[in-house]
């Protein structure tokens, strides 16, 4: 590729009228998928932006998920309008302008396409690469497809671009988790049916394949696979988890991955995954805060996806190259950040710093303590936490409530501004009165006053720094993978443990980044609850370890620590 130097802002806008139709896209099995075709309203062949998900490629932003009193909100708030703009996936009314093709596809038993509804299958990466390799060859096409899209619509990328379809050029997965079991379904192997549950029904039933309404719901049932029944079904990571997501060892077309860094349980892991371990030559990382959907259409955000679009699709040279490969939000509580370029994630120049737990005083420091000693915290027992799954119904965290579900440990204030950047872990020496614990873990930013600063996130306005979970049965790691600051659990095997014997847990605390302001505190929440204040991402299932009492040991051989990327 030898770009002409192109003025981004000049040259690069074209302001075509667009016009529009739905078309067929024949499969490899004789099937075929429904799509609306957004064109230039002339002659020529353009780039095309595509995007695949089970949503329904006619229903607008505004009507996705009715039960959900979020999305109207997003839209009212949202920068980007129009009567053609649909939930997380780019706006035709921006990008044909811009001179590009835009093609939204109705993932097969969604919609208008007919077959057999199977989410974030094996099955959905054939169809995916079918229709990008049918886009690629058709006459208004110049023959470069780009992926652009949110949550879904950037998992099925990572999952299509490891399959290496020849006319893919590039993904912008923005917000999308990699693996589906530890990021989506089973967070510290812990199933995650909360969310799970109200998606399923409300942002994925409500679009399957029924024209004219003239399937029962025993036809439907019989035509889709029931994905909250394959993921209770499948507890461990095995095959049936493996052959459904992305191998980044294969994707290696160029991508730029959009992050949160208040999405933990979420999105936040797979966009850093995906952008360390993907073999691609050339690949960004953004990392925004703020909510879901909303930095994908600001015009900020449209900037950035121009930019890199601009150049793998058209060729234009809009000076991404010469941009460093990060950028990063700084965020310092609510929705206060500024804009930091980076070469690197995590930095190099990060200062890995070990808080020692104390469970004699609840005080963190990088002292250890002088003696040991442990502190207990009570089972969720009467599973009080099982009714915080109604929908949008926020559990708040307050420091002062006396709950003997939980433990909290406590930093003297800082004596300086202090900026935490990147993976952070704790290392906890557990026992449990059971043969399992679940364990949910919280990391506080509080000020002078004792008030939580809490960070503008995905899902609330109320996000603490980040959180962390661990089933202890599933502790084991892949000791290849892992690193000091990340353990990487394989979900592979079950080691139940003898009850009252103690038990050495690394816990992956999700990435993230705050500047701690002189005279704040840090507060480490342990518990048997998910106090995230995270609405929809409960664990509420069955399979949840209610009963184990849990006891924590920390001082000599039981160096219990909270490892922090603190940044000089």
């Amino acid at each position: 590729m030898n770009p002409l130097p192109i003025d981004i802002n000049e040259r690069s806008n074209h302001f075509y009228e667009l016009t529009w139709k739905e078309v067929q896209i024949p499969m490899r099995d004789g099937n075929y998928l429904a799509a609306n075709l957004y064109q230039p309203n002339v002659d020529g062949s353009f780039p095309v932006i595509m995007t695949m998900c089970p949503y329904g490629k006619d229903l607008h932003f505004s009507q996705f998920a009715p039960a959900n009193p979020t999305i109207a909100i997003e839209y009212t708030h949202s920068q980007d309008k129009g009567p053609l703009i649909s939930w997380e996936t780019p706006n035709p009314e921006f990008w044909v302008p811009q001179g590009y093709t835009v093609l939204r596809v109705d993932e097969r038993g969604i919609g208008n396409s007919p077959g057999k509804l199977d989410i974030l299958s094996n099955s959905l990466k054939k169809d995916y690469y079918d229709a990008i390799e049918w886009a690629g060859t058709q006459p208004w096409s110049n023959g470069k497809i780009g992926l652009l899209g949110i949550s879904y619509l950037a998992m099925s990328q990572w999952a299509v671009a490891s399959e290496q379809p020849p006319h893919l050029a590039c993904i912008i997965p923005w917000e999308g988790t990699v693996d589906y079991y530890a990021e989506f379904c089973y967070p510290g192997g812990i199933q995650a049916n909360g969310f799970l549950s109200f998606w399923w029904k409300n942002g994925v039933l409500a679009h399957q394949y029924n024209p004219d309404g003239k399937f029962s719901e025993e036809q439907l049932q019989a035509n889709r696979t029931d994905f909250p029944e394959m993921v209770k079904n499948n507890p461990l990571r095995d095959q049936s988890w493996t052959n459904r997501f992305s191998d980044l060892s294969k994707v290696e077309v160029p991508l730029l991955s959009a992050s949160n860094w208040f999405s933990a349980g979420m999105h936040t892991r797979g966009n850093f995954l995906g952008f360390q371990n993907a073999v691609s030559e050339h690949k960004w990382l953004e990392v925004h805060i703020g909510s879901h959907v909303g930095a994908f259409y600001t015009a900020q955000g449209r900037e950035l996806q121009k930019k890199f679009l601009d150049y793998w699709l058209k060729g234009i040279d809009t000076g991404i190259m010469r941009e460093p490969k990060v950028k990063l939000a700084i965020p310092r509580g609510g929705n206060n950040y500024t804009w930091r370029y980076e070469n690197e994630y995590p930095l190099k120049r990060t200062q890995w710093t070990r808080f020692y737990l104390d469970a004699s005083s609840n005080l963190l420091s990088q002292e250890p303590p002088q003696a040991k000693a442990q502190l207990c915290y009570e089972g969720d027992k009467e599973c009080e936490s099982k009714h915080w799954a109604k929908p949008f119904m926020v559990k708040e965290f307050s420091r002062e409530e006396n709950n003997s579900k939980r433990v909290l440990f406590e930093t003297d204030p800082f004596d300086n501004e202090t900026e935490i950047l990147g993976p952070i872990k704790l290392r906890l020496w557990a026992s449990s009165t059971t043969d399992d614990m679940d364990i949910f873990v919280s990391l506080r930013n509080f000020d002078s006053l004792g008030n939580e600063v809490v960070n503008s996130g995905a899902l609330t306005e109320k996000f603490p720094i980040s959180q962390g979970w661990l089933r202890a049965s599933l502790r084991k790691t892949d000791d290849e993978l892992s690193t000091e600051c990340k353990p990487y659990y394989t979900f592979d095997e079950v080691q139940k443990l003898v009850p009252g014997e103690v038990y050495c847990l690394d816990i992956e605390i999700w990435d993230s980044a705050i500047v701690v302001a002189k005279g704040n505190r840090l507060l480490l929440e342990i518990g048997s609850q998910n106090q995230s204040g995270c609405a929809l991402l409960t664990q509420t299932g069955d399979d949840r370890v209610w009963d184990a009492d849990i006891t924590l040991y920390t001082g000599d051989e039981f160096d219990s620590y909270l490892l922090l990327p603190i940044i000089p």
